[in-house]
């Protein structure tokens, strides 16, 4: 954290646009880019600490890494990054996102040195920092406390939301080790003097992040100026997910889980068949519950997700994904998200560049708003805790509604046990979310699995469960930087 914290301190600014006036275009005013700003700014006004918040959310959708590699840029990239590293989507070997593809240990990898750690650490304790001094400052202006405690609340629900993903990124699961040393954890404002914390256990850390989300469900509301913006439905869908992570070593918290997914959902249904093949690239979707709007200056053009994952099949864009073939196989032909074609000749030279998604599309100008959190995930978590819980006449019934929302002639499970009943919600959870939050990933190292690849990929690896490249390196400039981080804190290879 401490290694650029002088470029860093805060990504606000007193010119920021108010926040009342913000809409689709809510980050095309936001400066400076890199995020550098005094580190003695003083937040006088609820529109100060709004513009703040505005920046933070702009971090999300920006470069963190000067120099940074065009498929590194916000958090969408870190997202697709583990997406990638699962079964179910393939990169052509050729082409960007090879070597995620590949669990390649270089500069877009989980060594020290590499690139893409460096991104991913950056930006999350970019976010941290900044968070950390909207708490301090916000409780000097003059609003009452309710309105304070709001803002405070959305901070701390954007601290938490980092904090979980360094959490999963540079541990194994919790469910591991919940005593493993996880990251540093800071709660105050770092200085150009700070020197950096050690280590805290897992334990540490989810504490916190549960403390921070508790905090935000108490003291906010479901009203919010746009999508953008985290809210108490959000903070409650975030702290869903990270029950979800804990109880798999502490199983009275699967309890936790549902309810909070199942509060998380007020106000927010299930897309309907047209929707869903409308493109999957508008916040305007009933479903999504979180998105991060499209801003044309961070649009990238052909390196933008879109621009990657594109079906088109004119030669423009990248357009280096595919979907691997047992994928494919799992869903019924009435299924509204079988959106896969075959725009390439399967050949012998090229077996793994046949089907294409067609989820994702935007056939005109490489752009689109990003999911961050939808329905749908929630409808799962309260299927897999109820399943967790033993209640597998009341799982299926949760997951039925799903099933039976994207596949008019699907069926109900009829599955005899508790571990098929979980891992049927497993597979729909790749159907449904795949190539938007690393779900394949994230629950293989969640349940503690291997990933064993099959169909047509071309990088057919076998990565066992734990083995030490599910745990990512802390940044060598880290390393270097943090005095209170010698070299036996640092994850082995």
């Amino acid at each position: 954290m401490i290694m650029n914290i002088k470029k860093y301190f805060l990504l606000v600014c007193a010119g920021l646009v108010l926040i009342s006036s913000c809409s689709k275009d809510f980050l095309d005013e936001v400066k400076p880019a890199d995020g550098s700003m005094s580190s003695d700014l003083i937040f006088s006004s609820k529109i100060g600490v709004e513009n703040a918040l505005t920046g933070i959310y702009g971090l999300l959708q920006s470069y963190v890494v000067p120099g940074g590699r065009q498929n590194m840029y916000g958090v969408k990239t870190i997202m697709f990054n583990f997406d990638i590293r699962g079964n179910d989507l393939i990169a052509d070997p050729s082409n960007w996102w090879t070597y995620e593809n590949d669990w390649a240990d270089n500069t877009y990898g989980r060594v020290a040195t590499a690139s893409r750690t460096l991104h991913i650490w950056n930006m999350f304790y970019q976010v941290i920092n900044n968070a950390n001094a909207i708490i301090e400052q916000t409780p000097n202006i003059p609003e009452s406390k309710s309105v304070q405690d709001a803002l405070i609340g959305e901070a701390r629900a954007l601290r938490a939301y980092a904090y979980f993903w360094l959490a999963r990124v540079y541990q194994f699961t919790y469910a591991k080790d919940p005593n493993a040393p996880g990251i540093p954890i800071y709660t105050s404002p770092a200085s150009g003097g700070s020197t950096g914390n050690p280590r805290a256990s897992l334990t540490d850390v989810y504490d916190l992040i549960v403390e921070d989300l508790k905090f935000a469900v108490e003291n906010m509301s479901s009203d919010r100026v746009d999508k953008y913006r985290i809210n108490k439905n959000v903070a409650q869908g975030i702290l869903a997910e990270v029950y979800q992570e804990m109880a798999m070593a502490q199983p009275d918290l699967w309890d936790d889980a549902v309810q909070n997914a199942a509060d998380a959902l007020n106000g927010f249904e299930l897309m309907t068949a047209g929707e869903y093949r409308s493109g999957f690239n508008s916040v305007n979707n009933r479903e999504w519950m979180w998105g991060l709007q499209f801003n044309a200056s961070q649009s990238l053009s052909y390196a933008s997700f879109f621009g990657y994952i594109d079906p088109t099949p004119a030669n423009v864009r990248y357009k280096c994904i595919y979907v691997n073939s047992s994928f494919v196989d799992l869903f019924s032909e009435t299924d509204i998200r079988n959106l896969f074609d075959t725009t390439d000749v399967l050949n012998a030279a090229n077996p793994w560049q046949f089907w294409r998604t067609y989820k994702f599309i935007d056939n005109s100008s490489f752009s689109g708003d990003h999911v961050m959190m939808r329905a749908a995930e929630m409808h799962l978590i309260i299927a897999e805790g109820l399943a967790q819980m033993n209640q597998l006449e009341d799982a299926k019934d949760a997951l039925y509604v799903l099933q039976l929302n994207r596949d008019p002639n699907a069926v109900r499970s009829t599955a005899a046990t508790k571990e098929d009943l979980i891992n049927e919600i497993l597979v729909e959870r790749r159907k449904e979310l795949y190539g938007e939050i690393g779900v394949e990933y994230f629950d293989l190292k969640r349940y503690q699995r291997p990933l064993k690849r099959d169909g047509n990929q071309w990088s057919l690896k076998e990565i066992p469960a734990n083995d030490n490249r599910w745990r990512w390196q802390i940044p060598q400039s880290e390393m270097d930087a943090n005095k209170s981080l010698t070299a036996a804190d640092q994850n082995p290879l």
